[in-house]
Formats: C-alpha cells, structure tokens, sequence
C-alpha cells in the first residue's frame, strides 16, 4: 500500500495532536486541492498504523503548493547591536523587527498581499491590486504612499541599517519629530489605509519612459483609525530617459492630528510635502538623492540626502557613503548634518551582515551634542 506523509513535521507531532485536528487539517488540504481523497485516506491509515515512510515526491507537492503563484509565503528581520558615545545606554542589542509577508495572486488580473510585523506587533500590509494593464493598476487597502524613493524601501532592501534621518521624520517612521508618529504613536514605515492608481506610459528600448503613483489616503498610518474629516493626497511623478536612471518628484497635502508644543489641547494641523528625487541603478554602481520641503503645522521643515553604493564583488560586498541633512524649524535653523560610511556582506540571497558608522553634527539651535554610533546588523530573510 502507497504510504503518503504530508510533511515530517506531522509525523513527528502526530500522537501530540487530537484526531479532530488531524481530520480537519487532512480534510483542509483536500478541499484545496493539494491531496486526492484516496491519498488523504491512506495518510489517515498509515498514521494509525504508526507507519511513519516520507514520500518524497508528495512533501514536494505541499511544499510547492505555499510557493506557487498564487500563495508565497515568506519573512525577514534584522537584529542590532549599537554604539553611541551620547546615549546613556552605550552597548544596545535587540530584535529590530521581523516581518512575515504572504502575497499572490487570484488569477492575472488580481494581486493580494500582507505583512505582519512581530516584534512590535502590527499589520503594516493588508491590499489587494487590479492590474487592467501596465499603464493602468489600481490598488486599494494598506500600503506604502507614494512618497519618495527611500521610503518605497523596505528594511530587507534599505542600502544601510536605518532610513535617512530626512525620511524618518518626514515621511511617517519613527523620528522624533515625525507628527505622523505624535499622532498614533507608532512607526507606520512609510504606511496608511487609501486608494492608488499607478503604472507606466511610453515605452521605450527595455524600459519605460513615465512611472506614475497618485493616490487617496486616510493620513492616521497603520492601523489606526479616522481621526478627522479630511483625506490626504500623495502623488509621485518619475522620468526614465534611459535604463536605470529616473528623475522626478512629487507632493503630500493633508493634515494630522496631534498635541502641538506650546498647545493646549489636541487639534488638526496641516502636514505638506514637496519633494525632487533622482536614482541610478546599475551592476555595480547605486546613487539616489533627494530634497524634501515639509509644512507641520506653519513649522518650515526640509532635509536632504545624497547616498553612492559600489560593489566590490557583485551581489556580495558593497560599500556606501551617504550625508543627509534635516533642519526641523528653518526659522530657527535647528539643524543636523549625518554623516554615514557602510559596508554590506550578502553571506545568502537577502542574507547579510552590515556595518555602519555615523558622525552627527548639530548646530548650536538644535541643543544636541555632536555624535558617534557604530551599529552592526545581522539580516536573516526566507
């Protein structure tokens, strides 16, 4: 008689389970698709009978069945270790983040997606897109705005062991100064809730000459509810006059919700952003700048970074530089300038170690002392 394991997993931890959850599990599996009945009534025999013989080929048939087009599974973290000569906690290690991601599609017209965040548990994804065509998508749930080049990044793709001081107060992560952040208390990663119309227009030898995103969001951030009665805008309007490079820029109107310094009482205030970008990608070379003019609340903010990224070995050894200027009030001229060097190891696809060195300089108005900090990062994906 043909003995069939679902997986050895099952066999090890089938006497530990009730036969109510096996039955449901086999029955489960039935239903869609990835065992006959016949099989599934044989696996019911054998683990009766205490036989316990893998069949190769039908592991391989689940395990294919959670990496198909239409279900991938999969997941990445970053744990840290970080020095700083200012902080009164020198020596810090910990779990950054681990992110579990599942996505697919239905059939070739619909796409669907999600991401857990699990060690400041959270939904940073949950979407479903209608692609009519390469010009035309239509995405609707929660999701990355359209709001600058680095903030598309996720940590698994981010050049160094953290965003630019510029993106993480002005584009909902977890500056100090981000009043996305003041207002729900949480990293949104670049996140909130709308409705998004993008594709690309023109086409042109092996790329596309117009890359588009615009889209209608609630402008609380992740998981968070309405918390006025207005929607915020964010659009993003790219040129790729040749293979790898691109030029553009965008724009964020809307507004949030928080406890201004000096206030009484929480109120509305305005949150806008302008913004220019430019990238180049190629084998061995990667460069991206960008300028951000923001408005919280009449407060004038801007920052500006510029990053370069060559490998030494390709898809194994990079090594980086990156500036980055913020200035949080430029009546004032609070100011601080970063400065960056950084090598990355890839030891396995989107496996890697990093080391970054940063140098903060404060201006006098910002009433910070001038920095050292030594971060190494240790990135596991599957």
């Amino acid at each position: 008689m043909k003995k069939i394991i679902l997986f050895a997993a099952m066999c090890l931890s089938i006497s530990f389970i009730s036969a109510q959850n096996t039955e449901d599990l086999l029955n489960k599996l039935v239903e869609k698709n990835v065992l006959t009945a016949s099989e599934a009534e044989e696996l019911r025999k054998s683990s009766t009978a205490g036989q316990q013989k893998a069949l190769p080929a039908k592991v391989e048939k689940v395990r294919n069945f959670f990496n198909s087009p239409y279900f991938q599974m999969g997941g990445n973290g970053q744990i840290a270790y970080t020095y700083s000569d200012v902080n009164r906690i020198h020596h810090d290690f910990k779990a950054k983040n681990l992110f579990l991601i599942v996505n697919g599609k239905l059939n070739d017209s619909f796409r669907y997606g999600f991401i857990l965040e699990l060690v400041n548990p959270s939904v940073q994804e949950f979407w479903g897109e209608w692609t009519a065509a390469k010009e035309f998508n239509l995405k609707a749930g929660q999701f990355k705005s359209p709001f600058t080049l680095e903030s598309q990044l996720v940590p698994a793709t981010l050049e160094t062991t953290g965003y630019s001081r510029t993106i993480s107060n002005l584009v909902g992560y977890a500056g100090t100064d981000d009043v996305l952040r003041l207002q729900n208390g949480k990293n949104n990663f670049g996140r909130d809730a709308g409705i998004m119309a993008s594709g690309e227009l023109v086409p042109m030898s092996g790329h596309n000459l117009i890359q588009y995103s615009l889209g209608v969001f609630q402008g609380t951030g992740v998981t968070t509810s309405e918390v006025n009665n207005t929607k915020d805008f964010a659009g993003m309007l790219l040129f790729q006059p040749v293979m790898g490079l691109r030029i553009g820029g965008g724009a964020y109107f809307g507004q949030a919700t928080y406890l201004m310094a000096g206030a009484d009482a929480v109120s509305d205030h305005v949150r806008n952003r302008w913004y220019l970008s430019a990238d180049y990608k190629s084998d061995r070379f990667n460069a991206r700048a960008e300028w951000i003019n923001g408005n919280d609340g009449g407060i004038k903010k801007e920052g500006v970074y510029g990053l370069g990224m060559y490998y030494l070995l390709p898809q194994k050894l990079n090594v980086l530089g990156k500036v980055d200027y913020y200035n949080r009030n430029k009546d004032v001229n609070s100011e601080v300038v970063d400065y960056t060097l950084g090598i990355n190891y890839y030891f396995y696809t989107q496996c890697r170690v990093q080391l970054n060195y940063t140098y903060s300089d404060y201006s006098n108005k910002w009433g910070a002392e001038n920095s050292n900090a030594v971060t190494a990062q240790l990135q596991i994906a599957f």
